[in-house]
């Protein structure tokens, strides 16, 4: 069976493949996912700097695919997969995001790279979040979890990343997506000013498109001040 990582970017799945290259576990792959101008900028430059430890340590690389999600939405404001909360009327848009964007074009490279027989794919799910457990869709495709399989929390993860000399990862997810807190996604943005713009500008554009056909307006970023909710993705694709 081959063997692949799916690669978040985040404190478990860094603490994932922290693990496989220590315990040199034969991992044929190491894929991630990138949304390019919708991924958080801090995940950005962690996996950037992940990339270079990676080869540095082990003469291992990431396989990144990107996927330019914002652009997408930009080009087409019909096209909203994002679930977002409206801005004056208490709905949230259907969550199509990690699916297209995630888990799709994984499935569709790693079918492409291996055309027969099984994949293993190792998804950085710690025990303290065992009800993101999902089957995979894919018939070919196995979801592992070695997290889970050890007992090991996300602290513990954090504790993995830090003991290998790693600055412990933001947590990841797109720097919009309405599972972070308002303090969350407003942290981002102190942190990148543009992105303020990039949101306004998205934002903009999906609500006169959507006026234009009598439907209610949404907010790409959270002012509500509700919590971050912990289940951001099915199946650990996003934020892990």
């Amino acid at each position: 069976m081959v063997t692949v990582i799916s690669y978040g970017g985040g404190v478990q799945s860094t603490a994932l493949v922290v693990l496989a290259m220590r315990e040199r576990c034969p991992i044929d792959e190491i894929v991630h996912v990138d949304l390019v101008d919708a991924e958080s900028p801090a995940t950005r430059e962690y996996v950037r700097c992940f990339r270079e430890w990676l080869q540095r340590e082990y003469g291992r690389d990431i396989v990144v695919i990107e996927r330019n999600m914002y652009r997408d939405m930009l080009d087409n404001p019909l096209f909203t997969p994002v679930p977002w909360h409206g801005k004056r009327e208490r709905f949230m848009l259907s969550r199509q995001c990690t699916r297209q964007y995630k888990v799709q074009p994984l499935t569709r490279y790693l079918y492409d790279r291996y055309p027969a027989g099984r994949i293993g794919l190792m998804l950085g799910i710690s025990v303290d979040e065992y009800h993101r457990m999902r089957d995979s869709s894919a018939a070919r495709i196995d979801h592992v979890y070695p997290l889970v399989d050890r007992r090991l929390t996300r602290w513990q993860c954090r504790e993995i990343v830090e003991r290998a000399g790693l600055a412990v990862p933001w947590k990841s997810s797109c720097w919009f997506c309405p599972y972070r807190s308002s303090a969350s996604q407003w942290a981002l943005v102190r942190r990148y000013p543009y992105l303020r713009a990039m949101a306004d500008a998205l934002e903009d554009r999906i609500n006169a498109e959507r006026c234009s056909r009598g439907k209610d307006e949404i907010v790409v970023l959270r002012t509500d001040g509700v919590e971050e909710q912990g289940d951001f993705c099915e199946a650990g694709y996003c934020d892990s």
